[in-house]
């Protein structure tokens, strides 16, 4: 059997923190920046051990499990620690997709999403892109026009929506002047997007019309 170096037996310049402070997160193996997270070991365990046991159950397990499953899965792991390791799971998936927590059930979700989106100046045409259960996938500014009108087809929003192989679509535009009432041309252009997405699969569920102060739906109203 070949010897095993423990943690304590490492050189100073070879621990994880110190190896980080000097040659930079990149030169850390996926055990050693776990032992970083986790700080330090218990008193059967050294910490790089400990750092091994949860990089062996595989980051997509450990993104399901639960806080408690966790700590049943690896011995000596604590609920702190646990809860360390699930934030920086957490962190990893929302920054690698920023809006892997954001679902959309309710037209209110939506105003929420795209408020901030679009300013009081010029009218602004905004698509959101959804996966399964309504995740957001993405969003796109589609068009920008005028204070009181803008143009759009619905070829420039379903381009979006086939590359992002969204399930559904919501749009909103807004009304810098400050009436929510829909347009006729509002609610034709809306009849022509439904019939062009339904022919390319896509599922229009709602198309919003907002301000500053609030927002109408056109399938609240049956206008869709």
């Amino acid at each position: 059997m070949y010897p095993v170096r423990r943690f304590k037996d490492l050189p100073q310049e070879l621990k994880p923190r110190e190896k980080m402070i000097k040659k930079g997160p990149s030169s850390l193996s996926e055990e050693e920046l776990v032992a970083i997270v986790l700080g330090s070991g218990t008193k059967e365990e050294d910490v790089l051990t400990l750092a091994e046991k949860v990089v062996s159950i595989g980051w997509d397990r450990i993104r399901e499990m639960k806080v408690e499953d966790l700590t049943n899965a690896v011995k000596g792991l604590g609920v702190a620690k646990a809860c360390q390791i699930k934030a920086v799971v957490e962190l990893s998936s929302r920054i690698n997709d920023p809006y892997s927590h954001i679902r959309i059930s309710s037209p209110e979700d939506v105003y929420q999403f795209v408020k901030d989106k679009v300013d009081d100046r010029r009218e602004h045409l905004v698509a959101v892109y959804l996966g399964p259960n309504n995740k957001v996938i993405d969003y796109e500014v589609v068009a920008i026009g005028r204070m009181n009108s803008l143009y759009a087809e619905p070829k420039d929003i379903l381009y979006r929506a086939v590359h992002t192989a969204c399930y559904s679509i919501v749009v909103v535009h807004n009304h810098p002047k400050g009436d929510l009432k829909p347009s006729q041309e509002d609610i034709e252009f809306t009849k022509r997007l439904k019939k062009a997405c339904e022919l390319l699969g896509f599922q229009l569920l709602d198309h919003l019309i907002i301000n500053k102060k609030g927002y109408v739906s056109l399938l609240q109203t049956g206008l869709m």
